[in-house]
């Protein structure tokens, strides 16, 4: 089981950082975090986890391919030159791999749903961030609902809202039929509450993530550059701290906590 679970996901995370959908580190994550799903939780938890990344991988890189038709539209915030980080990899599925640690030593199936939930969310967000920048519609604000630049966290469209649900719908659909953990009735419910993780990321990324600005052209930043000049930029919005990184992972602590709380009292 070991040395099986070490040679698909090394042939996976592989043809991943081949495609350039993970960077190095980001390949070192995924390959550990893949390897402890499969060891734990076996194919299906594994399965589930994947098709997060491939899914992903492949909205990514179809939503390059739609932009090149439309230079107009601004790089949307997941989009990142050499792959996604260690960072992201392990924001995107950290909290899942908890939920599944939980429910390997208490075999309560709720802590099964939650780990589905999760990367049901993380799916969500990430497919509404690749397809929602396609959008002819220009994005708004969720809080305020005035206009924003298309790429920048916080604005939403009809086409990604439409997407984070079609997002959590297709991970949630691979549970019903791959385990008699998650049954057709959970569908639904397990569906929005996935879905609904991404609107708590928009929130969140209008509310706490920090921006930044740079004082010599004025142009905003979600992120200091590497080797910033501190005097040279300046937040203007946020909590310091608070990236896109850990927006995903608080949004998907706040749904699990949420769905416990729903699962609870049903």
């Amino acid at each position: 089981m070991f040395i099986f679970s070490f040679l698909i996901n090394g042939l996976a995370v592989s043809l991943a950082y081949a495609v350039k959908s993970l960077s190095r580190s980001g390949t070192v994550a995924a390959f550990l975090v893949g390897s402890l799903f499969m060891i734990i939780g076996g194919f299906v938890s594994w399965l589930l986890l994947i098709m997060l990344l491939v899914s992903s991988s492949f909205i990514e890189k179809a939503s390059v391919l739609f932009r090149l038709k439309s230079p107009r539209r601004l790089s949307s915030p997941s989009e990142e030159k050499d792959g996604r980080s260690a960072l992201q990899v392990l924001a995107n599925s950290l909290l899942a791999l908890s939920c599944l640690l939980v429910y390997w030593k208490s075999q309560d199936t709720l802590y099964f749903h939650l780990m589905v939930i999760a990367i049901a969310g993380s799916t969500a967000d990430t497919w509404a961030s690749e397809i929602g920048i396609l959008s002819q519609e220009i994005p708004r604000s969720m809080i305020s609902g005035k206009k924003m630049p298309p790429g920048k966290s916080g604005g939403v469209t009809r086409l990604g809202l439409i997407a984070s649900f079609l997002g959590a719908a297709f991970i949630i659909s691979l549970a019903v039929m791959f385990t008699q953990a998650v049954s057709a009735s959970d569908f639904i419910l397990l569906t929005m509450l996935g879905g609904f993780c991404s609107i708590i990321d928009s929130l969140l990324g209008l509310s706490i993530q920090e921006v930044y600005i740079d004082l010599e052209t004025n142009q905003e930043y979600e992120a200091l550059p590497i080797n910033a000049d501190s005097q040279r930029y300046r937040r203007i919005k946020g909590l310091p701290g608070i990236d896109n990184s850990m927006v995903n992972i608080i949004s998907d602590c706040l749904i699990v906590i949420i769905s416990w709380m729903i699962f609870r009292l049903l």
